[in-house]
This record gives structure tokens, C-alpha cells and sequence, in this order.
């Protein structure tokens, strides 16, 4: 190499001479092999590149495939008619596992339904054979030789009284099923709640002093929200009815209810309390469910939908209604959304 360059030198120095110029040379092979291992080099790594997504896309596909399996197969479990099978939730927290929560709760919601229809059916088959039968048995009473006009204007009158009672009842099932499904946007407008509740607390004075039942007020003026005034009319009723009906202490002492409204934290809550014998605790939950009666006997009038129709309207109105121990008594507070 190094004779090389003095070869090169001389033949420089003698073409200088002769033309004045000077050329210069240089190795190129070297140059030649970086360039040939970079391309090596990338091309390596595309290969790699590829060959890595190969494996990790047949990876993910699989293990996306496999929890695809698992959904669909709970589904087909659920469709033969198991309503408990549930998509099993992972805990690595990913989507998967997010859609899988979403899935259990809307199945956790569609069994509680069903339970929810299966009752009310089972509870109106129930609770309409009995008054229904009353009826048959009235008119065919009324129909049978001898009868006098006396007995048969009673037979009469005592069947348009149970209908009255099936019609309430059947109108009361209509209003909860309204309630549940959404009431329609153009159905909710600004009430001034504090009206709706003096209103109704007032036109049950009268009835509740026929009673011996003392009604006291203590409603906040001016409170108004975004609601359905028939609605919220409805539950009220619904909620003094029941008070008047229960607001008698055992023993000795004059029956008392307190109606009261008031603003709080940004809620608004209505509240009806009485000092009656009180509902237990372990009942509490249980009493707003359709067609549900503490009475075992079922003396009393009633069909057991009234705080059903108020929890309704409550949820429907974005709120939580409950049940507390007002020592003695009940205390039902409808807790809403303020405006």
C-alpha cells in the first residue's frame, strides 16, 4: 500500500509538471463496506420489525379472541335462559374488563327487572282474584230470584266501590311504569315545589283532623325545580295518605304528622314524618317494592303500590328516596337535585 501511494505521488508530480494540474485519488472500498452494512443492518431490522408484529399481532389476537369467547359464550348461557351467568372480570383493568363491568350491571338491572315484573305479576294475580271475585259474587247475589230493589242498589253500589278500587290500582301501576320509562322532556318544567307541597299538606288538614291527627308545616318558600308538577303532586299525596292511615300512636296520644321542606347542601329534600308505630328497619327496603303490605291480613285499604309510585318518582326526578326512624314513627324524605 505504501509503495502504492509513492507510485501515486510520483505520477502526480509528473502530470503537475507536464499540464500544470494535480489529481488527487482516494480509497473508496472502505466507504463501499460502511454503506454496505447499513443497508445490511436495515434491512435486518425491518426483517426483525416485521417478524415481531407477526408474533405479537398473533398474540394480542388470540388473547382478544379468547375474552371474545368467553363474552359470547356467557351470552349464549344467558339467552338459554341463565340469568345469573355473569362475563367473568379479569384483573388487569383493561377495556375488556370495563365492558365486561358494564355488561354484568346491565344484566345485574335486566334480572332485577324481570324479578320486579314476575312479583308484580304474582302480586296482582294476587291481590285482584280477591276483589274480583267479590264482584262476581255481588252481581250474581243481585241476580237471584227474590232479591229485593234494596239488596240489589247495595249489590250495585258495592261493585262500582271495587271498581273504583281496581281502577286506582290499575292507574297506580300506569303511573309507575310512566315514571320508570322517563317521563318526555317536554313533560318536565319549572314547579314551585314549595306550592305543590302546601297545597297538598293543606287539602289533607281537614282529613287528618277527622282523624284526631294534628298536621304541622314547615316548608322553605320559593323552592323551585325542574319537575313534573303532576308527578310530584301524586307523590305527595301518596306519602300524606299513608301518614294519615299509620299516624296513630300505640297506647294513649294524639296522632301527629309533620310535613316540611327544605334546602340543603344543594339538595332539596321534602319530608313527611308521623309518630305512629313505625316501619322496622329490615322492612324498610322491602316496603317500596310493588304490591308489598306489612299487614299480613290486608284489612286495611290499600294496595301496597303507593311509596312504590313515590320511589319512581323520586328516581325519575334524579333523586333517592328513603325511609327513617323518626322515634316513633317514620320519617319518607324524597331527597332531589337542586335547581
Amino acid at each position: 500500500m505504501k509503495a502504492q501511494n509513492i507510485c501515486i505521488g510520483v505520477v502526480h508530480e509528473a502530470l503537475r509538471d507536464r499540464l500544470g494540474q494535480v489529481f488527487v485519488g482516494r480509497d473508496v472500498v472502505e466507504r463501499r463496506g460502511f454503506s454496505a452494512i447499513i443497508v445490511q443492518s436495515f434491512l435486518f431490522g425491518v426483517l426483525g420489525i416485521i417478524l415481531f408484529s407477526i408474533i405479537a399481532g398473533g398474540v394480542t389476537a388470540r388473547r382478544v379472541l379468547k375474552r371474545i369467547d368467553t363474552i359470547r359464550d356467557t351470552s349464549t348461557k344467558i339467552m338459554s335462559g341463565n340469568l345469573s351467568e355473569r362475563v367473568p372480570v379479569t384483573k388487569r383493568n383493561d377495556e375488556f374488563d370495563g365492558l365486561a363491568t358494564n355488561l354484568n350491571a346491565m344484566l345485574d338491572r335486566i334480572e332485577q327487572l324481570l324479578q320486579g315484573l314476575k312479583q308484580v305479576t304474582d302480586n296482582v294475580a294476587h291481590d285482584l282474584k280477591t276483589p274480583l271475585t267479590r264482584l262476581r259474587n255481588q252481581a250474581e247475589s243481585a241476580l237471584r230470584d227474590g232479591s229485593s230493589d234494596d239488596a240489589r242498589r247495595q249489590a250495585l253500589e258495592t261493585t262500582i266501590a271495587e271498581s273504583d278500587r281496581l281502577i286506582q290500582t290499575f292507574n297506580a301501576l300506569l303511573m309507575i311504569a310512566r315514571a320508570e320509562a322517563g317521563a318526555p322532556s317536554g313533560a318536565l318544567s319549572d314547579v314551585d315545589v314549595s306550592a305543590v307541597v302546601a297545597d297538598v299538606a293543606e287539602l289533607y288538614g281537614p282529613v287528618a283532623e277527622d282523624e284526631g291527627i294534628v298536621v304541622e308545616t314547615a316548608i322553605v318558600e320559593g323552592v323551585h325545580l325542574r319537575a313534573n308538577r303532576e308527578l310530584i303532586g301524586q307523590a305527595m299525596v301518596n306519602l300524606l295518605e299513608n301518614a294519615v292511615k299509620y299516624a296513630k300512636p300505640e297506647g294513649e296520644g294524639q296522632g301527629r304528622i309533620t310535613v316540611g321542606l327544605r334546602q340543603e347542601a344543594g339538595r332539596v329534600l321534602i319530608e313527611v314524618a308521623d309518630n305512629g308505630p313505625g316501619i322496622p328497619e329490615q322492612d324498610r327496603k322491602r316496603v317500596l317494592e310493588r304490591f308489598v303490605r306489612l299487614e299480613m291480613s290486608r284489612s286495611e285499604p290499600g294496595s301496597g303500590l303507593g311509596l312504590s309510585l313515590v320511589d319512581a318518582v323520586t328516581r325519575l326526578h334524579g333523586g333517592t328516596f328513603r325511609i327513617e326512624d323518626n322515634a316513633p314513627g317514620v320519617r319518607a324524605v324524597i331527597d332531589l337535585p337542586g335547581a
